[in-house]
């Protein structure tokens, strides 16, 4: 007889993973499934008093938004060159910045869209940017869905007109779109629903998708600021403190209109600028200038803009960005202090001085 072993027709033996090391696989790679989804932790419940009397947005009542774990692996650190890491494709990054130069002009909102707004105000456009930053905070969402998010806001209100009562779904629905292309698990379109307080229906997002694919011809591809700061605070050597006080800034600028007449290009480099100044290093390097293709006189107008807008954090009603940065793992930066004393204004963290008045 022929072996069992050597034998054509013999099924091969089955062997089974061991439990623990099939649980550690799930970990890190997300490879591991037990059929069932993570069980939703509640969080503490984002103040949205405001926002709800101006623009109507819902959270459920007494209900925080939940906060969906993932078992994502972890990513190197940012500003960290890692050049042995395939997913930095460093052989093509130069080739990779050229077609987001080339490409960033094509997909930006017209700066005065809002002027043809009738039902949408500027206002509105905050307070809703303000709350889908506590959603995608409290999703763990990357900071690209978000900025991604944004983006596709403007240019669908660019291309549409859009009623009071759609501008809540239009927000939430261009987030699911961002985080269905940037996120290894997006959210899943109940939870969009859950979050606005069920004021809208699945099949109400499915449709909003459709339109806003439609309008934008389904160009979801582009140049966000965060692709460009990725590169840029690399080049400018941030310590983990300073990128997150240069995020900081540049996620201020979403809340604000007036921040559409820049490129992302333009925002990326302009808030490290003003983070070099505020922490008194040198401003702006030959380095950065090569590799942005910008000098400090031209980003200076628009870092006098983000020091404004970091001098009113403190004040301003929409608080979901500072209180972001107030954490722990952001080292706090939105609670740092620029102004304390004359060291502070040296350093170039008022208007004036960064103008160079």
């Amino acid at each position: 007889m022929v072996p069992e072993a050597d034998s054509e027709n013999a099924a091969p033996e089955k062997q089974q993973p061991p439990p623990a090391a099939a649980a550690v696989l799930g970990d890190a790679t997300n490879t591991y499934c037990t059929g069932q989804r993570p069980p939703i932790v509640p969080d503490t419940k984002p103040n949205v008093t405001q926002r709800r009397s101006i623009l109507g947005l819902h959270t459920p009542p007494g209900e925080a938004i939940p906060s969906m774990p993932r078992s994502m692996p972890q990513r190197p650190a940012e500003g960290v060159p890692q050049g042995d890491n395939p997913q930095h494709a460093a052989e093509y990054v130069q080739d990779i910045f050229k077609v987001l130069k080339r490409e960033e002009p094509l997909h930006m909102p017209s700066p005065s869209y809002m002027e043809r707004q009738v039902h949408v105000s500027i206002k509105m456009r905050a307070i809703l940017i303000d709350w889908l930053v506590d959603v995608h905070k409290k999703y763990k969402l990357r900071s690209e869905t978000l900025f991604l998010a944004v983006q596709l806001i403007d240019r669908y209100l660019d291309a549409e007109m859009t009623a009071q009562r759609h501008l809540q779904l239009v927000g939430v629905t261009a987030l699911m779109i961002a985080a269905k292309f940037e996120e290894v698990h997006p959210p899943q379109i109940k939870e969009f629903v859950y979050v606005t307080d069920k004021a809208y229906s699945q099949e109400e997002i499915l449709k909003m998708e459709v339109c806003i694919l439609k309008a934008l011809q389904f160009k979801i591809c582009c140049p966000t600021a965060m692709h460009f700061f990725e590169q840029y605070q690399t080049i400018n050597g941030c310590t983990e403190t300073h990128r997150h006080l240069a995020q900081y800034l540049l996620e201020l600028t979403l809340v604000d209109y007036k921040a559409l007449k820049y490129t992302p290009l333009h925002l990326a480099a302009a808030c490290l600028l003003l983070s070099n100044k505020l922490l008194r290093q040198p401003s702006w390097t030959s380095t950065a200038a090569q590799h942005t293709k910008m000098t400090e006189p031209m980003l200076k107008e628009c870092a006098k803009e983000m020091c404004a807008l970091l001098e009113r954090a403190e004040g301003d009603s929409l608080q979901a960005i500072r209180k972001k940065y107030s954490q722990s793992k952001y080292n706090a930066v939105a609670k740092l202090n620029f102004m304390a004393g004359p060291e502070s204004q040296v350093a170039g963290c008022t208007r004036r001085s960064i103008g160079g008045a």
